[in-house]
């Protein structure tokens, strides 16, 4: 039988971030639980809790309370604080908070659960700026090339952000970089679409560029990467010439959705491999789940199956012996 462990499901906020950073440990994790379908919808998982799943019962709670009851609360106190820093907002910008959490429940009830979570959360705070400032004028005009800028901005960083986290948790692994840019391309076109047949090309055509190059920078997490990479070098460097063993504090163990490799990763696992191999296969098996790093992690992870394979034919050696 399936297991069934409720004590494996993060917390509230163990889980937002797991979702947000590392969707492919959640996945495999929340398979650990005994939950068959992690990215499925609501009515899948209650099915499972119908059929003896407490995790899955309590899954679904948990990411309805992110849904239901952060998200609103995390807009409203974005909304108040913007509007106390000077920048003007469309009158009852706050509607859009339960409009937005309206919007994830429908998606969780009809694409996934995560799906619908996420986009909910993300798109409620992107919307604060990306369309009840630009409405309320704090970019000049309402369909202005600025405005037009913020505002696709807004919408690409809200997909790129939760196209790869959305993906891995429900195939247990990330976007490939196809997908990304197909994503890319749809999300651009449909708003030039949209305003250009409404006669507003030049606004439709600011969005649709910005759109384009937010998402893909998001989707791609260009900016994280960067700093993860000073991140590793320095803890490379930590571990090289301090001799502190720093292996496990590698940005590729924390987040799962880095599409570029890692400055020094590769000398800092052949360095702490005489040392620590467990170790070492631990941070490979990380470097599988990371699209821009698995090429890393193979190595080690056959020279560790080609070890067991000989540990395992000397024991049988051992016994015929006997």
């Amino acid at each position: 039988m399936d297991p069934d462990a409720p004590g494996r499901i993060p917390g509230l906020l163990s889980l937002l971030w797991m979702l947000l950073w590392r969707p492919v440990d959640l996945h495999y994790r929340l398979h650990g639980a005994g939950i068959q379908a992690p990215g499925g919808r609501v009515g899948q998982l209650w099915r499972e809790q119908s059929h003896g799943s407490r995790a899955a019962g309590l899954y679904v709670r948990r990411m309805l309370v992110l849904l239901l009851v952060i998200s609103p609360l995390a807009t409203f106190s974005v909304g108040v604080g913007v509007q106390r820093l000077g920048v003007p907002l469309e009158p009852m910008w706050w509607v859009s908070a339960a409009l937005c959490s309206f919007m994830g429940l429908f998606l969780a009830l009809t694409t996934g659960l995560a799906a619908g979570t996420l986009m909910g959360l993300v798109s409620s705070l992107a919307m604060v700026v990306g369309l009840h400032a630009v409405a309320g004028g704090a970019f000049g005009a309402p369909m202005g090339g600025l405005a037009g800028a913020i505002m696709g901005g807004c919408l690409g960083l809200v997909g790129g952000m939760c196209a790869g986290s959305i993906g891995a948790i429900g195939r247990g692994q990330g976007l490939s970089i196809n997908r990304v840019q197909i994503g890319a391309i749809v999300l651009s076109l449909v708003p030039m679409t949209l305003w250009g047949l409404a006669g507003a090309w030049h606004f439709g055509g600011a969005v649709a560029a910005s759109a384009l190059v937010a998402y893909l920078v998001a989707a791609f997490r260009l900016p994280i990467f960067m700093v993860e990479s000073l991140v590793q070098a320095a803890v490379f460097a930590m571990e090289r010439w301090v001799g502190l063993p720093t292996l496990r504090w590698s940005p590729v163990v924390h987040h799962n959705l880095s599409y570029l490799q890692y400055p020094f990763l590769r000398a800092h696992m052949a360095l702490a491999a005489r040392s620590r191999p467990q170790e070492v296969l631990e941070v490979a098996n990380a470097c599988l789940k990371s699209p821009g790093n698995a090429l890393l992690g193979w190595p080690w992870v056959l020279a560790a199956m080609v070890q067991a394979e000989e540990a395992a034919l000397a024991q049988k050696d051992i016994g015929k012996g006997s």
